[in-house]
């Protein structure tokens, strides 16, 4: 499995200790104390373009064990494709998580075409503050700890697991749950696909995920990309301000090249618009959606390098700019004419902008 971590900044400490209470080594299925919560039906709740019948199988039984951390006694919840495990205080919080990430990673593997099963559970920790997410950071990564704790809100995922905490007040959910599906992306991708995507690609995917409500009706939840208002107001205010990254760097530059500024600005501002250039790519009308689906079949299948590499823009740049610009010549090769993609991605933003 890859050792990457990727990280989510949604927008702008005293020590604890750290007393994780250990779970059975067995299946949640036959934990001790373990309630089985009925199945919630899906309904209409998610993907469009999706027949019915697949949204009814959607499964979100639910086994939930005790368990806690530093102190702060929560939950463990097991579905079919995750183990959560969350010391949040509201109730109705931690119990639509497990429902939403369900439904999520049913939409990871729908909105682009099919897309292949998780090889293994994805275990997700979404713990009650920061400061024990701070924590948690520094045991899983000690050497990075420093530079995670400036994101601010925000969370990361690394090897297939998704480390976050409670962003909201009140019992609200919905900044929360945003960067739960963002990084349930990562999460997927990290442990299921056979090769490594472009930043611009994985992070422009995650905010795409984002958008979301729960249904009034049934309680389930809606995926709608467009509908994200953080992402769209950065995009605007960088848009007016003259401050856009060109999308040469976009396409260049790892996430984590982006850390560090004053309030971590240009990092805020690459979400956004990363989150343009998915929402363009991904148009079911557009001209990039095929290339944008074979982009994620190959990368998750196997081929995504190897038809960047021998594609002949890619070939005539010999030497070490073919490594160092994989993501501009993934787009070119995926695409086509990068110029005609620069022209569309300008329009794009004056669409959400305007």
């Amino acid at each position: 499995m890859r050792a990457r971590w990727i990280l989510l900044l949604l927008a702008g400490c005293g020590s604890v200790p750290l007393n994780e209470e250990k779970t059975s080594s067995q299946p949640a299925t036959s934990a001790l104390n373990t309630t089985r919560v009925p199945s919630v039906n899906p309904g209409q709740s998610s993907v469009s373009q999706v027949p019915m019948t697949a949204l009814n199988a959607i499964n979100t039984d639910i086994e939930i064990a005790p368990w806690s951390f530093a102190g702060k006694s929560g939950r463990v919840m097991s579905t079919d494709h995750y183990l959560i495990r969350s010391n949040i205080r509201y109730e109705r919080v931690m119990d639509r998580l497990p429902i939403l990430l369900e439904h999520a990673i049913f939409r990871y593997q729908t909105a682009f075409g099919t897309l292949p099963e998780p090889k293994s559970t994805l275990d997700t920790y979404v713990l009650a503050d920061r400061n024990q997410w701070l924590a948690k950071t520094r045991q899983v990564l000690p050497q990075q700890a420093e530079s995670l704790a400036s994101i601010g809100r925000g969370g990361f995922a690394v090897n297939g697991t998704g480390y976050l905490y409670y962003i909201d007040w009140a019992g609200r959910d919905r900044d929360t749950f945003a960067i739960a599906v963002h990084e349930g992306w990562h999460q997927y991708v990290q442990s299921t696909f056979r090769e490594d995507i472009p930043s611009w690609l994985d992070e422009g995917i995650a905010t795409y995920m984002e958008g979301l409500r729960f249904r009034p009706a049934d309680d389930n939840p809606a995926f709608r990309p467009w509908d994200n208002w953080e992402r769209r107001r950065r995009l605007r205010d960088s848009a007016r301000s003259g401050r856009l990254i060109p999308l040469e760097d976009l396409l260049d530059r790892p996430v984590q090249s982006f850390i560090g500024s004053r309030r971590n600005e240009e990092l805020l501002g690459y979400y956004a618009q990363v989150w343009a250039l998915a929402l363009l790519l991904a148009d079911q009308k557009g001209p990039y959606r095929d290339g944008f689906e074979q982009m994620l079949q190959d990368a998750a299948n196997g081929g995504f390098r190897r038809k960047v590499m021998n594609h002949p823009a890619v070939i005539s740049r010999r030497g070490r700019g073919r490594n160092a610009h994989l993501g501009r010549w993934a787009a070119i090769a995926y695409f086509g004419d990068l110029e005609e993609l620069k022209a569309a991605y300008r329009e794009k933003i004056r669409d959400l902008t305007s």
